[in-house]
């Protein structure tokens, strides 16, 4: 089967504000950091199933689909300080479409800071990395 990334634009401003966060303070871990995400990303393509990343509940229930995570901790990949989260869900091919050509869309819904909430009770006090 093969995967085919898209991405929301929702999921755009969020990677854009997370990078601009980074490069405010420090240009060349911005750089890395971003340079990271796209590697994730990447590796995301070859196995986004539903038994290789936790399903996220608080997403699932506002998108009324089921939508997985994925944590990234930044370019050393240690499992420290606060990881980014890759909320994202799986939209099946089209009916009838020949499984040899059937692609399974992985599209980025959100990209958030660990510590910023889904929907945040107001807009001007969501956490900032």
């Amino acid at each position: 089967m093969k995967y085919v990334l898209i991405t929301s634009d929702q999921a755009e401003m969020d990677r854009d504000r997370l990078y601009l966060s980074r490069l405010r303070q420090d240009p060349d871990y911005a750089k890395r950091w971003d340079d990271g995400l796209t590697a994730a990303l990447d590796n995301l393509l070859g196995f986004p199933g539903p038994l290789s990343h936790a399903k996220d509940e608080a997403a699932s229930a506002l998108f009324g689909r089921e939508v997985r995570r994925l944590l990234y901790y930044g370019p050393t990949r240690r499992r420290t300080g606060v990881p980014s989260r890759i909320l994202f869900t799986l939209l099946p091919p089209a009916e009838g479409e020949p499984p040899e050509t059937a692609e399974t869309a992985i599209l980025l819904l959100r990209l958030l800071h660990g510590t910023q909430a889904l929907l945040p009770d107001d807009p001007e006090e969501d956490a900032q990395p």
